[in-house]
């Protein structure tokens, strides 16, 4: 009687994981077709397990290549709260501190290396966007930009010509108050990978993507791409152009890793946002405190009532507080939010920089919280729904998206911008 029952349990658990399932392929198949997506994909997870995954479309516009769970989407700015969370790591051993200032990691450094207002920045600011520091290279130097494309030189050695680029520079942005930027991350980025003496692409996978066994996680490069074999996720840019992986520019150059240069499978990036849902340190971190500086709101963000944490941007919704941030390279969306009261995270991700891209991920997050996100106060019975993000796509312009999702109908409308 016990095993009949046992096994009835386990039928009806299957049952309802296969609806859930089917739900999502037949969402994300109509938000695609509503908006002309190319493909789409989508996870949703509590602090347990993955509930559901799915995808739908073609790998490239213009073809039947279907896409798969399996293919290594960009993740573009979504990569920085991955890059504040492997500085915890270093933080925990020791190696380095959140009060660590740039001029503490390189003492040697003169002022004519680093300027005076540069050399006191610590590495908290610079993960929290309020160095003072422009928000890329391009804004320094656009020849010097363009000749990081060509990726003559190892990552390291690429963001060593970095900081001499830019350190000895005066901060461009008020100091102390948020203005986004991509270099930012890529000088933390060497300052880990200094006081480690490992490059920072080696201590993230030792530190972060193996103990959460996310193995199809890396960091894009020339020399991986070209490396790359049939069937290839292609990027579709703002024209809708197919953008193939292999050629340059197609990713932002190496000496932005940190910024924003990570492609993994839907079901692994699940694995990210679920350690982060969780919120308990191991197999990452070694002390609780570390893992709640990330997600600590420490600076006013661009949106009255919203902040900035450590890569992620922080604020109150119907459905308790929120993590998320967007991120794109121009021929790619990545969508993840993080609602830690009703015990969800979900992330949609697909191969288009289009605005309507955005759009149609925007609309997949709200249905995904809509089925699988709960209040659990009465007084929070309303569902936020997602907005767009605001300014940067990294190392690559800049561009303004202001829009609103109304959920639920007269239900609470909720917005954010993300970056």
């Amino acid at each position: 009687m016990l095993l009949a029952l046992f096994v009835a349990t386990i039928r009806c658990s299957t049952s309802a994981a296969q609806a859930q399932t089917n739900d999502v392929a037949a969402k994300l198949a109509e938000i695609c077709r509503k908006h002309d997506v190319p493909a789409m994909t989508a996870a949703v997870v509590n602090s347990n397990a993955l509930v559901t995954s799915d995808c739908f479309g073609i790998r490239k516009k213009g073809t039947s290549d279907k896409v798969e769970l399996s293919d290594r989407f960009p993740i573009g700015s979504n990569t920085k709260s991955m890059t504040a969370t492997l500085a915890a790591v270093m933080v925990d051993s020791g190696k380095i501190d959140w009060s660590t200032s740039i001029g503490e990691v390189w003492p040697q450094a003169t002022d004519d290396d680093i300027h005076p207002k540069l050399s006191t920045v610590t590495l908290d600011q610079l993960l929290t966007h309020q160095s003072g520091l422009p928000g890329d290279i391009s804004e320094i130097s656009g020849q010097a930009w363009a000749s990081f494309f060509e990726e003559k030189q190892s990552p390291v050695l690429e963001r060593r010509r970095m900081l001499k680029l830019v350190l000895s520079k005066v901060p461009s942005q008020p100091q102390g108050k948020f203005a986004y930027s991509n270099l930012g991350y890529a000088i933390a980025s060497a300052m880990l990978e200094t006081r480690a003496q490992e490059s920072y692409e080696s201590l993230m996978k030792k530190h972060v993507f193996d103990p959460l066994e996310m193995h199809s996680a890396d960091f894009r490069s020339m020399g991986s791409a070209k490396q790359l074999r049939s069937p290839l996720l292609w990027g579709h840019a703002q024209s809708g152009e197919p953008i193939d992986p292999r050629t340059a520019g197609a990713e932002n150059p190496t000496v932005y890793a940190a910024a924003g240069t990570v492609h993994l499978s839907i079901e692994d990036y699940a694995k990210y946002a679920r350690w982060h849902l969780a919120a308990k340190p191991a197999p990452v971190l070694r002390s609780q405190s570390a893992l709640d500086h990330l997600h600590k709101p420490q600076v006013d963000y661009t949106l009255p009532g919203a902040k900035y944490a450590c890569g992620w941007i922080c604020m109150d919704t119907a459905l308790g507080p929120a993590l998320n941030h967007a991120g794109s390279n121009t021929n790619s969306w990545a969508l993840i939010w993080i609602l830690p009261e009703s015990d969800f995270a979900a992330i949609v991700c697909t191969n288009s920089g289009q605005q309507k891209a955005y759009i149609a991920c925007d609309e997949m997050m709200s249905y995904l919280m809509l089925e699988h996100a709960s209040a659990k106060s009465t007084k929070r019975a309303a569902l936020p729904a997602t907005d767009p993000g605001d300014r940067m796509f990294p190392g690559k312009f800049e561009q303004t998206l202001v829009r609103l999702f109304v959920v639920l109908q007269s239900c609470l409308t909720f917005t954010s911008k993300i970056q």
